[in-house]
């Protein structure tokens, strides 16, 4: 089976102390169904234009399309999986924010692949680059990466698309800020978020069997979190 993969990321810009990539897997043959799903699940929530987590702000309507879209990755074909980076103890963060950011990139779209097991075309979230081509390289890396380690180059093309025209990239968003907001407030308690933000995070952290949105659980099939560097591993797990 053949996947379509949608990458996004959270946190990079700004002081936030985390910042968080997630690639959403999703079969190829789904895709149709899906962009139907999402498009119909925009009409009933009274969302307007391009869901993003930055415009979950006090609606009921925005807290509950959060949850919408996760209850559809856990109970379909899809998976999700994730990579929160604490800045503080990521030593290359600190020398190169942008080699930086690819390389843990890089490390989440391997791991993935491994996972998934099958033929991935790979689509993430345009940036405004130094370099032009990380797109490329972190394919091309990756596929190295799996060879090494005795798994099929698996990985077709990586390549930046505009979030506006593929619903992939923007449910990917939504659970990705979901994620990252989630470590924010493991990191500071005191820290309070918007109303439908807050709302979405009791619901969403219920769907998984968890009391809090924040905790490591690599390896996971389905919806996965793994915090990084090493150092940052199991600091908080998902029984």
């Amino acid at each position: 089976m053949d996947f379509l993969v949608f990458g996004d990321e959270s946190g990079t810009t700004g002081s936030d102390p985390c910042y968080s990539i997630g690639l959403l897997c999703l079969p190829k043959d789904k895709i149709t169904g899906f962009n139907d799903y999402v498009l119909d699940l925009k009409t009933k929530r009274g969302i307007v234009g391009e869901l993003k987590w930055s415009k979950i702000k006090n609606s009921a309507g925005q807290a509950n399309i959060c949850v919408d879209l996760l209850s559809m990755v856990l109970r379909s074909s899809c998976c999700f999986h994730s990579i929160v980076v604490e800045k503080s103890i990521y030593n290359n963060w600190r020398i190169d924010r942008e080699k930086a950011f690819y390389q843990t990139y890089t490390y989440l779209l391997k791991n993935t692949a491994k996972h998934v097991d099958s033929e991935l075309t790979v689509l993430i979230d345009q940036k405004c680059d130094k370099y032009k081509k990380h797109d490329e390289v972190i394919g091309i890396v990756a596929n190295n990466m799996l060879s090494q380690m005795g798994s099929n180059k698996s990985i077709q093309n990586v390549a930046m698309h505009d979030s506006k025209v593929h619903c992939g990239l923007q449910v990917v968003d939504i659970l990705t800020g979901a994620v990252n907001s989630g470590y924010m407030k493991f990191l500071n308690p005191n820290l309070t978020l918007s109303r439908a933000k807050e709302a979405a995070f009791v619901k969403m952290a219920a769907m998984l069997g968890w009391d809090k949105l924040h905790y490591d659980t690599f390896p996971n099939k389905d919806f996965n979190i793994w915090h990084f560097p090493s150092e940052n591993r199991a600091v908080v797990v998902a029984n």
